[in-house]
């Protein structure tokens, strides 16, 4: 049994309340257990051969899936107005964390630095990623994706439409820092050729 990846007043929260708000506290829990169900059969299903990187986005992708149609069998027409608002409380209490780090002295400096080598690890050819960088300072960052397994699992999961989500969870957090511009225009899940990512100090 791996651990419950989801609770009632976890990072879910505000979809969860939706649910308490409609049909109580009991159906909350009913339908957090059976995503937390879902969840373990999906994350142990298929790609248990991935190494540790590249396992990190496919149980990212797992905890998605496994939330959205649980609460898709329940509530059809609200489940990703629901998602949506949960994911964009968690990208602004994320935005608002690496904001109170950049007030430590010298950290605005090293942010960006810090941010090409994560995602040349975790977002690289190890994480399942195909990517390509340009201009690369403590100024200003450009790189591009060009391949992303969250498109590839998403499909694999039965959920395309959840990608997008993905992507916007970006912009809920690195579009809401103090020190920093965030710039995309296109991604792959919403039919790009690419996800270009430019980051600038202000």
């Amino acid at each position: 049994m791996t651990k419950a990846v989801f609770k009632t007043d976890g990072s879910y929260k505000p979809l969860f309340d939706h649910i308490r708000e409609l049909d109580g506290a009991e159906t909350a829990e009913k339908i957090c257990t059976e995503a937390n169900a879902a969840y373990e059969r999906l994350v142990n299903g298929d790609h248990t051969d991935l190494n540790s990187t590249a396992k990190i986005h496919w149980k990212q992708c797992c905890e998605r899936a496994a939330i959205y149609t649980t609460v898709r069998k329940y509530y059809p027409e609200s489940v990703l107005e629901w998602l949506d608002e949960a994911l964009e409380k968690f990208g602004l209490n994320a935005a608002g964390a690496l904001n109170r780090i950049m007030r430590f002295p010298g950290m605005k400096s090293l942010f960006l630095p810090i941010m090409c080598r994560m995602a040349k690890s975790m977002f690289g050819p190890k994480g399942g990623f195909r990517n390509q960088f340009g201009m690369v300072t403590k100024q200003e960052v450009h790189f591009d994706i060009l391949d992303c397994p969250y498109c590839k699992y998403m499909k694999e999961l039965g959920c395309p439409e959840l990608g997008p989500g993905f992507c916007k969870s970006d912009e809920y957090s690195y579009g809401n820092l103090e020190d920093f511009t965030f710039e995309r225009t296109q991604t792959l899940a919403t039919g790009g050729e690419k996800c270009d990512f430019c980051m600038r100090r202000k």
